[in-house]
């Protein structure tokens, strides 16, 4: 089987996934958009008989010539990085023009390989608004939510939510400070912290009450596959809010959804159009299931790191191999995250100096001016 993972360098999830595929005999081709332009070139040449693409770089000389790709994971597509030393006005030319060549460069890969996930539905799929109402419409049970930038409209929500109310950002967000990281998480919010209006209605928010949690579950979904780990988030005050505040060590357990809250997590992978994805719900006291939000390519190695009886490595190489359809054990049954990591770390390090470092663009500084997002384009790393 041939795959190409469009990827970034020093992406645990895709070495790893490269490493064990490639071990049983199959052609893994890795794609760093960060390369792109300095150490990477692309063509897509129209003639009579149609177009004919090619993209030639380190480690990378691709082309569509027929050998056809089996599957894609559309893993992380970095955007591309171009050099400092250009002159600053030329850069967002150079920026934008290089987004859009590549856009379209992957709208014509592979047209009948197997995507995860697939082109024409990630961005929406990603979209958390877009999110609640189709998991809504799946029969999920999500939280009462207010999206503004409305000053009148969320003090109001505040006002008559009748106990505490959380905020989240739409976009994962880090501010740099020489070697300190401060992280935007779920928050606790009440109209005493919040901004003067003018400084509210800026940027626009996601306010929901703050419901009390029993636990909370990660659900992966890898194609017909449900993967359910408990995550025992209220022992520790640090992560009883956020669970991402792993300032002590998470637990998390086996566990498994009500069927009907399955079958509602299949209706919302096929809504949103996606195979794969990393799903966030809140388990109440009542043993309610509440949906939080699903990330279209989420981590989930973590979850065997932390409990290794969660398989997570091997059953997601069965899923590429298998192209989405159903299986039960197979080649990768004994494969675990614990043997291929360190394999994958070393590998990353020189990798790391062979091709062009990728800044995400959820990373900032005091100084910085990040990357305008391109829908599509500009791939973020999310939990």
């Amino acid at each position: 089987m041939r795959l190409l993972i469009a990827t970034f360098p020093n992406d645990l999830h895709a070495l790893e996934v490269a490493l064990v595929l490639r071990s049983m005999g199959h052609e893994v081709v890795q794609w760093y958009g960060s390369d792109f332009p300095t150490l990477q070139t692309g063509s897509v040449d129209f003639d009579g008989d149609g177009a004919r693409w090619s993209a030639a770089g380190a480690e990378l000389d691709v082309d569509g010539d027929g050998s056809e790709f089996d599957v894609v994971w559309n893993r992380r597509s970095a955007a591309p990085v171009l050099p400092a030393h250009m002159h600053p006005g030329d850069r967002p030319m150079a920026q934008r023009e290089c987004e859009d060549f590549l856009a379209g460069l992957w709208e014509l890969i592979a047209p009948r390989a197997y995507w995860v996930n697939p082109l024409a539905t990630r961005v929406r799929a990603d979209l958390k608004l877009v999110q609640l109402r189709e998991a809504q419409q799946a029969g999920l049970a999500i939280p009462r939510t207010l999206s503004s930038n409305d000053p009148r409209r969320i003090r109001a929500f505040l006002a008559e939510a009748g106990g505490p109310v959380i905020y989240k950002a739409f976009y994962p967000a880090v501010w740099k400070d020489g070697d300190r990281l401060a992280h935007l998480l779920t928050s606790e919010v009440d109209a005493a912290a919040l901004p003067a209006d003018e400084v509210l209605r800026l940027t626009p928010g996601i306010f929901q009450p703050r419901l009390e949690k029993a636990h909370e579950l990660r659900v992966t979904v890898m194609g017909p596959r449900v993967i359910t780990a408990r995550i025992v988030s209220q022992a520790h005050a640090a992560t009883r809010l956020d669970w991402r505040a792993r300032t002590v060590e998470l637990a998390l357990e086996p566990d498994e959804l009500p069927p009907e809250v399955e079958r509602g997590v299949h209706d919302l992978m096929r809504h949103l159009g996606i195979v794969f994805g990393c799903l966030d719900f809140i388990v109440t006291p009542e043993g309610r299931h509440v949906f939080l939000e699903v990330n279209p390519m989420g981590q989930f190695l973590w979850v065997e790191d932390v409990q290794p009886a969660l398989r997570m490595l091997g059953p997601f190489c069965e899923f590429l191999l298998a192209r989405g359809a159903a299986t039960t054990g197979g080649a990768c049954a004994d494969v675990r995250h614990a043997d291929w990591c360190p394999r994958a770390e070393a590998e990353g390090k020189a990798l790391a100096r062979a091709h062009v470092r990728w800044e995400s663009d959820f990373a900032y500084t005091d100084s910085s001016t990040p990357p305008p997002v391109v829908p599509g384009r500009n791939s973020t790393p999310k939990e």
